[in-house]
């Protein structure tokens, strides 16, 4: 293959190989032969969101190498990896909502789209969005650039015990991913369902992975003619009920506020859309022949499910079986953005295993700071899970995959007493270099600056040229 100044993109490397192609990309972006938007240019973004804040007054290190007497403990041996953010708030330190005002829904929604949102009821579990995450924001602009629009999936949305409010009441406390809401849309609408069912990942990704796998194991490619067939059926309804809707507004006409609210079935509808031909397209281009050598995934399927389990003794095998895929996802290039949702807000987790049988929620509201430096560094743990998982992939050019991320440790509110919450000095961290972005191995004092900042910082680093994210009063620019 003849190598053009400008490189290849990664379409004409598809185009020339078919389904190898997924094999050579990391071999040919090693080489340089790769052109399109490298890693460092849109490099992978994780959003690990844990439940309830670290208690706040434990998490105060004079240097980023102090870590051991803190709950972030188990992220010291990869502090040179990490920024620790101290003092940095959310919200403001107070709701911005225009109605009923709490902190648990204002750190959950204000953690991952630094905007106001709503209540539907007079309650913590009531509260919904408008806006757009920062998981959602990166993803959109990915599916911009045509190289990275292939991707089989535009993000991932995992979790495992995602649902774990103090109450099981859920609702809007189990949600971190929103897209903006568009007409139509229902209360919840706009929200992402993080998938919980280790088995259902493992799927997803596995029917785009045992394509190029068959070329490398010299077996014959597997049958996808049901799955063909059954993505033909869907994408035939799919354009059924798009065609319905364009006769609809016809009728309505185009201006009236009933052909509006049909929009927001349009823009659901065109998302199913573009899932389905991205795996129709794969499985067209996926010509698999024998003779690679690049190794293939191995191992059993996992059975893993967090739903409806609080108990992280029970959630630690579905959270590595996650964290495992998360690297799967990572190392084929399937995705460069994933939001991983371990708990939900007013966090029900519990650890009997270190001796932990009250709820996260209920150690706050109890000021049991022993309890809380108990289970807490178990999500430190999990984050460090995590990192270790993406060191492990080699980007090339000496770089690790976790060099070319940006991965933020997400919270919501912090409490000590049997009424107060706080929405200020959460203590964020940020890990990877972002593509060479970030000067990692250190701490920032936010000074009170907001986690919009933060989020600035994650978008500038995929390319996304803005000084704001979210609520623009909250914003003062990047913070790193």
């Amino acid at each position: 293959m003849k190598r053009d100044k400008g490189g290849i993109t990664r379409r004409q490397l598809i185009k020339r190989f078919g389904a190898a192609a997924f094999v050579l990309t990391p071999v040919a972006r090693a080489m340089g032969y790769l052109a399109g938007p490298p890693l460092s240019s849109a490099p992978r973004f994780v959003m690990f969101f844990k439940g309830g804040s670290f208690h706040s007054p434990s998490v105060q290190p004079k240097a980023i190498t102090d870590l051991a007497s803190t709950p972030l403990a188990p992220l010291q041996r990869l502090s040179s990896d990490l920024i620790l953010f101290l003092g940095m708030n959310i919200h403001g330190g107070s709701p911005k909502t225009d109605g009923y005002k709490e902190e648990h829904a204002a750190g959950l929604i204000g953690c991952t789209t630094g905007n106001s949102y709503h209540y539907s009821k007079n309650d913590s579990y009531y509260a919904y969005t408008d806006n757009e995450s920062i998981d959602v924001a990166i993803a959109n602009y990915y599916q911009t650039i045509p190289q990275l629009a292939a991707l089989p999936f535009a993000s991932l949305h995992v979790g495992g015990g995602a649902h774990s409010d103090a109450d099981n009441v859920g609702l809007g406390q189990r949600y971190i991913s929103y897209r903006k809401r568009v007409a139509g849309d229902s209360q919840y609408g706009n929200a992402i369902e993080p998938v919980q069912d280790a088995g259902q990942v493992y799927d997803m990704l596995m029917q785009r992975v045992s394509l190029l796998c068959a070329r490398t194991t010299g077996q014959p490619p597997p049958n996808n003619t049901q799955l063909r067939a059954a993505l033909v059926r869907k994408k035939s309804l799919i354009d059924f009920s798009l065609a319905d809707i364009a006769d609809a507004k016809r009728v309505l006409g185009m201006d009236s506020a009933h052909a509006l609210q049909l929009d927001g079935l349009v823009a659901g509808w065109r998302q199913v859309e573009q899932a389905t031909t991205s795996q129709l397209t794969a499985l067209d281009q996926a010509t698999p022949t024998p003779g690679s050598t690049a190794a293939c995934p191995t191992g059993a399927r996992p059975t893993g499910n967090g739903v409806n389990k609080s108990n992280l003794d029970q959630l630690t095998p579905v959270h590595d079986q996650m964290i495992g895929l998360i690297k799967l996802a990572f190392e084929w290039d399937l995705t460069r953005v994933v939001a991983f949702t371990l708990s939900g807000a007013s966090s029900g987790q519990t650890l009997p295993s270190r001796g932990v049988t009250s709820a996260h929620h209920t150690l706050e509201h109890s000021n049991n700071v022993a309890g809380l430096n108990t289970i807490d560094p178990y999500y430190a743990e999990k984050f460090a899970a995590l990192l270790d998982a993406l060191k492990g992939i080699d980007d090339g050019n000496g770089q690790t995959a976790l060099y070319n991320t940006s991965a933020i440790l997400g919270m919501e509110c912090w409490s000590n007493s049997s009424s107060g919450h706080y929405l200020t000095n959460i203590p964020f961290v940020l890990a990877g270099q972002g593509g060479g972005k970030f000067q990692t191995g250190r701490i920032v004092n936010a000074g009170g600056r907001n986690n919009n900042d933060l989020l600035i910082s994650v978008q500038n680093a995929a390319g996304i040229t803005s000084s704001t994210f979210g609520l623009a009063s909250l914003c003062q620019g990047p913070i790193v």
